[in-house]
């Protein structure tokens, strides 16, 4: 359990905030690549740790993101028109550049040299594996864009998607790593021979129908890593154990590689949670394989079961919070534990009403089912307390961190489980 004031420092992201400023000191996804496809293609708007922004994409290709109102009578420029090098608001014609500087006021005698002292908030932004990254922070503390595995191979080797949870971030990026939450939320009464989970390879075997929880946490540089040992034969000498991360603030890792489903299945999967304003959020997702294209077995299998159906337009899913995420209580009685037959959704459903879109979080009775998550909250914490003090974070400017490896490994039954773990992120995170 929380305090208020933990609770108000985890969920509070807006500029000038403890986590908003945290979160400012890394590179953050914004938006999907696809969004602004071409060179002076319409822009978009963008909200993200409550900053209302407009995304364009100039005639060189460079990407702009900058404050979503003109600096003369704070007209949208989402309206306005993006031309020649430029986006040039629609009120007044004063026009500005991908840095946010404007570079031309028409009609006026001082405009010439007036525009030169015309210049809007923007940040830093790049294209980088299928989606649009900004870095938010002080320009003079800009760190290196991380090393992803995912943005440094072709378009067709990798699928990116999104979509727009009713919730504070942090209720999302918990569900992630809540590992026990499986067995119901998406279980299936009876493994139906070719039914979705089984297509995915979610649910061969005991797979959802046996909870794992980690035996062993320990807390980095990066985030925390832990080590789950997986069911086995207990007569055996030597078991199975996977080693996971999270790594601040918002990002799974990229897999070692060695997935038993290696061939069939892209093997990376990274998602990323990222807070538009204080009651909702981003869901940013990108499988991949780093050694082909994907398959059409594979795109036809994960469209249809792990991408919500979303409204025209737009990145909400159809299925939502108005209307009950168009449960089936006789798929429920039958067939699933959840009624709703899209992976994701079933995770959705649970986050969003969590007494409201933010959580009172010192209302909540955690147990040993929570101990990733408590640990995240500690590293959050610590982390943007640290900054409060002054005291910058290390991470960002340390991105070989970015490319720790989730893997598994064997190990003798007898050797403690911590000693295993420590032993693994010897070979599984980089150093410098």
């Amino acid at each position: 359990m929380l305090t208020q004031e933990e609770n108000e420092l985890l969920i509070r992201t807006g500029p000038g905030t403890p986590m908003g400023e945290f979160f400012r000191r890394f590179w953050v996804p914004v938006a999907l690549a696809e969004e602004i496809p071409e060179p002076d293609c319409p822009p978009v708007r963008v909200r993200v740790l409550n900053e209302d922004l407009i995304l364009f994409r100039d005639t060189e290709n460079k990407i702009g993101l900058i404050d979503a109102y003109c600096a003369h009578r704070f007209s949208p420029l989402f309206f306005g028109m993006n031309e020649e090098s430029g986006l040039r608001c629609l009120y007044h014609g004063w026009k500005y550049d991908v840095t946010g500087q404007c570079v031309d006021i028409p009609f006026i005698t001082e405009g010439a040299t007036y525009k030169d002292k015309v210049q809007l908030k923007s940040y830093p932004a790049l294209d980088k594996g299928g989606f649009i990254w900004a870095y938010m922070g002080p320009a003079e503390l800009q760190p290196p864009f991380p090393p992803f595995d995912f943005a440094a191979i072709p378009e067709s080797h990798r699928e990116n998607w999104k979509i727009i949870c009713e919730c504070n971030w942090l209720q999302s990026m918990e569900g992630q790593n809540d590992p026990s939450h499986g067995f119901f939320t998406h279980g299936f009464r009876d493994i139906t021979e070719g039914g979705p989970g089984v297509q995915m390879g979610l649910n061969n075997g005991n797979f959802l129908r046996q909870v794992r929880l980690p035996g062993a946490v320990v807390d980095a540089e990066y985030g925390i890593s832990w080590a789950t040992v997986w069911p086995g034969d207990d007569s055996a000498e030597e078991q199975q154990i996977s080693i996971g991360h999270f790594i601040i603030p918002n990002f799974d890792p990229s897999p070692a590689y060695n997935s038993p489903r290696q061939g069939k299945f892209p093997l990376g999967y990274q998602r990323m949670r990222v807070p538009i304003d204080d009651v909702t959020c981003m869901v940013l997702r990108v499988r991949w394989n780093p050694y082909e294209p994907l398959k059409d077995e594979f795109r036809e299998a994960h469209n249809s079961w792990l991408i919500p159906e979303k409204l025209p337009g737009t990145y909400k899913p159809i299925a939502n919070k108005a209307n009950d995420y168009l449960i089936d209580r006789e798929m429920q009685r039958t067939y699933n534990y959840s009624g709703i037959n899209n992976f994701p959704l079933q995770d959705i459903c649970q986050i969003e009403d969590q007494g409201g879109p933010i959580m009172d979080r010192t209302r909540e009775k955690l147990t040993s089912q929570d101990t990733l998550n408590i640990h995240i909250r500690h590293q959050l914490i610590r982390g943007a307390r640290d900054l409060m003090e002054g005291k910058e974070p290390a991470a960002p400017h340390r991105p070989e961190l970015f490319n720790v490896r989730s893997g598994n490994v064997t190990a003798p039954r007898a050797k403690p489980l911590m000693d295993v773990l420590q032993d693994a992120l010897r070979d599984l995170v980089p150093t410098s």
